[in-house]
């Protein structure tokens, strides 16, 4: 499991699922309004695809176990808990249908106080509960983690298919960087496809785990040959995108109530899920890599993430690294 960043959705999308929201309330708020609702609700399901694929990395992988297509939208909170957030936007993710209807079902364990104990991947980095181990291809709990314990089960994220085939990911991972670092030192375009090859294969969560190994057990679990590629690739390609909750007044914009677009009538934003609206503010960063090449990222980020970002980037031996404010749907240009 790997951070992902939700996109927020257009303001057709938001109206057309505060309707639906208005639909099953209408309907009664029960499991089965909402299932009934959900069955037929094509144009949502629709607009809903759309901006999940949007988010999903790779060929549209699984958001749980980051291996099979994902062909399922899940709620996150079941509609058998919560069937008014049936169409709530924040409570869609895209999952196989052996993560969705054979693991995890209507599972939703928590807390004594009512937190969730599933790691949701858009909202918190899964790498503050959950330690991939990648010689042996299982993950287990970070200590104390009970989040991590819970999630692991629920999702299944030991079964025996999934650990052979992070070890053989692993072992191709290794294999692909040091292919890889070699083009890129002889300059060869190629370098670039194999790159994309590698971020859009199964078990991203693979590469991303090995990214984040420290300098002192590198050398260890991938092999002294392997370190020089993974350095490289670290600077080129950020080794988490760490997904940073609103901070502040002045990053939401809360409106009491959203207009459900049938008979004037104005619904309560809770239940519709889409009258809470955050508002992103992106960063970008330039910098010179340890060969003099000026580079800039080919995401965008939040504040914590960019300064996260940069970190790495300095431990990896780059320069005049800087954080640079930009627009939504713009990037920074290399520095001169």
């Amino acid at each position: 499991m790997i951070p992902l960043q939700r996109v927020e959705v257009s303001p057709h999308t938001r109206t057309l699922l505060t309707r639906w929201t208005g639909r099953v309330e209408d309907a009664g708020a029960t499991v089965p309004a909402a299932r009934a609702e959900w069955r037929i609700a094509t144009a949502p399901k629709r607009q809903v695809r759309t901006a999940l694929e949007s988010m999903a990395r790779g060929a549209v992988r699984c958001m749980y176990c980051d291996d099979s297509r994902a062909t399922d939208i899940d709620h996150f909170e079941p509609l058998e808990r919560a069937p008014l957030r049936a169409f709530v936007w924040v409570n869609h993710l895209l999952a196989c249908s052996f993560c969705n209807s054979n693991a995890k079902r209507s599972q939703y364990p928590v807390s004594a106080d009512g937190t969730c104990l599933l790691v949701d991947p858009t909202t918190e980095d899964p790498t503050d509960h959950l330690r991939l181990l990648l010689k042996s291809g299982r993950y287990e709990p970070v200590q104390g983690s009970v989040k991590g314990e819970e999630t692991i089960r629920v999702f299944g994220l030991n079964r025996a298919d999934l650990v052979t085939g992070r070890v053989n990911a692993f072992i191709r991972a290794c294999s692909n960087l040091r292919d890889w670092h070699g083009l890129c030192r002889n300059a060869d375009p190629e370098a670039d496809s194999v790159a994309r090859a590698l971020l859009d294969s199964p078990f991203i969560d693979v590469v991303h785990a090995m990214t984040r190994l420290g300098p002192g057990v590198a050398a260890t679990v991938v092999g002294p040959p392997t370190v020089p590629a993974l350095d490289a690739w670290r600077a080129e390609h950020s080794p988490s995108f760490r997904v940073g909750r609103p901070r502040g007044d002045a990053d939401i914009a809360d409106d009491p109530v959203a207009d459900d677009g049938r008979d004037g009538h104005r619904r309560g934003g809770t239940a519709a899920g889409t009258s809470s609206r955050t508002v992103m503010r992106n960063y970008g960063l330039t910098w010179t890599d340890p060969t003099g090449t000026h580079r800039a990222s080919a995401v965008a980020y939040d504040r914590p993430s960019a300064e996260h970002r940069k970190r790495d980037l300095e431990d990896a031996g780059c320069t005049r690294v800087d954080i640079v404010a930009v627009r939504p749907g713009e990037l920074p240009e290399p520095p001169g």
